[in-house]
């Protein structure tokens, strides 16, 4: 069976995606598709417009990808000087595949194998929390499945071994080789940051210049917060001051070290000396840069927070300091 599906999959990659449907929206509305890539949020697949309430897309995708329908009437409105609330977006997500798939009146979307598992898994409550891994059991050879994998083990330390484990052994999706590729990878970095794990190491420069190792700096006798972070980002800058609060109240159990990924190192003593912190300051090397990238899988970069125990053994990547202080409330 899955050698059929891999032979018809092959079939559907030389000829391409066709996704046309029937909209209740005037000739000239705009209709689109845009999708998350390995190196973008968002890349445009395919454009076009109404026509007597049609409309077709054409196009190719490498592999399936999690993506937007979209349409709105923007021109429309410029067109015939519309006032500004009338104009109407519509926001539908879609698996785009290279297979005929079709969008109805309502904006339901149908066709091909991995649109139907797509709507599975929102019928099974979306790609978060435990219907997550429910449909991953259900579907193992699915390519959602590979892809909800491959966002679990996005940003290491949030998995256990089991569960990293679980994945290992229940996906396999020959269909989507590309994919599976990099679930491969992703899984070999993943079985060195899971909970409890120590802390993987990497490339820092000091305040100095002086070259250094993370597990070096780490300090011993307390839990740390190792915060990092870049100039360039707010998020990371308005959660400074409740670091430091954290730090303050648990000064006696928490230690912390902040590690910057910028790349230039003006840029980082420019926002130092801009949000003073007490506490040691590092910078990721060239190589160090790339390894936090890679080892660590953080796609989306910073704000990224670890908890390290006092044997360097990492706790948990909080998602803040919020998240932080209820992991050193239960080791109370």
């Amino acid at each position: 069976m899955l050698l059929l599906l891999a032979a018809a999959t092959a079939t559907a990659q030389e000829r391409g995606f066709v996704v046309s449907g029937t909209l209740d929206m005037p000739d000239g509305t705009a209709v689109g598709i845009v999708c998350e890539t390995d190196t973008a949020y968002s890349v445009e697949m395919a454009s076009g417009t109404v026509k007597d309430r049609h409309f077709e897309l054409r196009g190719k995708v490498d592999k399936p990808l999690k993506g937007t329908f979209m349409t709105n009437n923007l021109e429309l409105k410029e067109r015939n000087d519309w006032p500004d609330d009338s104009i109407k977006w519509t926001y539908t997500d879609i698996f785009l595949s290279n297979d005929d798939i079709t969008i109805s009146p309502d904006l339901t979307i149908s066709g091909g194998m991995v649109q139907r598992d797509f709507n599975d898994l929102q019928q099974m409550g979306g790609a978060e929390g435990d219907s997550a891994w429910q449909f991953i059991d259900a579907h193992p050879h699915s390519s959602v499945a590979a892809w909800l994998a491959n966002r679990m083990l996005q940003r290491g330390y949030q998995l256990t071994a089991d569960e990293v484990e679980h994945l290992a052994s229940t996906i396999d999706v020959p269909t989507d080789p590309l994919r599976m590729e990099e679930f491969g990878k992703r899984i070999d970095y993943a079985r060195k940051t899971t909970k409890g794990s120590p802390l993987v190491d990497i490339a820092l420069t000091d305040v100095n210049g002086n070259q250094c190792r993370l597990t070096e700096v780490v300090p011993h006798g307390k839990m740390v917060l190792i915060d990092f972070w870049a100039s360039w980002c707010g998020i990371c800058i308005y959660s400074m001051p409740k670091v430091k609060a954290l730090a303050e109240t648990y000064a006696d159990k928490l230690a912390v070290i902040a590690v910057s990924i910028d790349t230039k190192e003006k840029n980082w003593r420019m926002a130092m000396e801009k949000h003073p912190e007490p506490w040691p300051q590092y910078m990721t090397t060239a190589q160090g840069y790339k390894d936090f990238f890679s080892k660590y899988q953080v796609g989306n970069g910073v704000p990224y927070y670890l908890l390290v125990s006092p044997d360097g053994k990492v706790i948990a990547s909080p998602d803040g300091p919020e998240e932080a202080e209820l992991f050193l409330n239960a080791e109370d």
